[in-house]
Parts: C-alpha cells; structure tokens; sequence
C-alpha cells in the first residue's frame, strides 16, 4: 500500500470542512469553531402567550406552582398561541 502524507495546511482544511466551522490554529492547540445559527424573527403572539402562561404556572414569588414546570409552561404557552 502507498505511504500518504498530509502537510499541515491539508490536515486543517480537512479538520475545518469536517468540523463546518473555522479551525484556528494558536500555540499548537486545534480550537474548531463551528457557525452560529441565526435567530429566527420575534413573534409578538408568542411573547403575549408566554406572558400568560407564566402567570397561570407561578406563584407570587416566582417560583412555580405545584405541578407546573419550565417545560410545561412552555407547552401551554405554543397551545395559547395556536389559538390566537
């Protein structure tokens, strides 16, 4: 079999193409950073259902009422929001 050897700019082309990110290369560590997604645009109806759906799964305190959670008060919050 044939001996197949890489120079080291190759190797970070191929590291960043796998990676899909930019690979920087600083005092001899690989750092891979990959691409930020973009934030989609702010739903105003979504905002006015978080709000409600805050209200109704908090105490005065802030802490949650019995049987609500961060995850279901979210779920309520997209069910308010489909009804808008």
């Amino acid at each position: 079999m044939a001996d197949v050897r890489m120079t080291v700019e190759e190797y970070l082309a191929l590291i960043e193409k796998i990676a899909g990110g930019v690979a920087i290369v600083g005092e001899g560590l690989k750092q891979v950073h990959k691409k930020k997604r973009k934030s989609g645009k702010k739903d105003p109806k979504m905002a006015r259902a978080l709000r409600k759906a805050n209200s109704m799964g908090r105490k005065k305190s802030g802490g949650y009422k019995k049987g609500w959670s961060q995850g279901k008060i979210m779920s309520k919050a997209h069910q308010l929001r489909r009804r808008m």
